[in-house]
């Protein structure tokens, strides 16, 4: 009979299948393992890189020499004292300005940088009353009050944007360390 003959060759078709197919499953597994097992080394490289991200506050001397050197308080403080140079009083009252600005620039960089404060509230507190002893020298310059006082203000502005900048600076020091270490990996691949 015909459907005898059909079901006979259908059978002996499935019998030469079945090995050709149990290789070709075998060798896609075999395929999708490897890649599987290289993805996930590839995965615990970088999370073990990732979780190796430096913190401000684990920051050593080199990254605080460089986020002190990328801050350029002489810059800022002079954009920042531009409106007392055009007072009645220009000269001296923009040289306070400049002289109270920097001196606290750079102060205040300096503790941003390192990591040892961590709020401008700090930095008030920790270097705010210097702001006597570094406009000491304008005291007695007149107009009397004006001089000081305009020294003193800007002292305040100075520590303000000088804390800002350090954490700026260090901030892309550190993300510039990281940008390398993350190159670094890929070129390895």
């Amino acid at each position: 009979s015909s459907d005898s003959y059909w079901n006979e060759r259908q059978k002996k078709h499935e019998k030469k299948k079945t090995p050709l197919l149990l290789v070709a499953s075998t060798v896609v597994f075999a395929i999708a393992a490897v890649g599987a097992i290289l993805h996930n080394k590839h995965s615990i490289a970088r999370s073990r890189t990732l979780t190796q991200r430096r913190a401000h506050d684990k920051a050593n001397d080199s990254h605080w020499k460089q986020c002190e050197s990328r801050v350029n308080s002489r810059q800022e403080c002079t954009i920042i004292c531009q409106p007392e140079r055009n007072s009645i009083h220009r000269k001296t009252m923009h040289q306070s300005c400049l002289h109270g600005c920097q001196q606290a620039h750079v102060t205040s960089t300096s503790l941003s940088c390192r990591g040892k404060v961590s709020s401008e509230e700090e930095v008030f507190l920790e270097i705010g009353g210097l702001s006597y002893v570094h406009c000491s020298k304008f005291q007695a310059t007149d107009p009397k009050p004006d001089v000081f006082a305009t020294c003193r203000k800007y002292h305040r502005a100075g520590i303000k944007s000088g804390f800002r900048m350090g954490l700026d600076s260090m901030k892309d020091v550190l993300d510039e360390e990281w940008a390398g270490i993350i190159n670094g990996l890929n070129a390895e691949q």
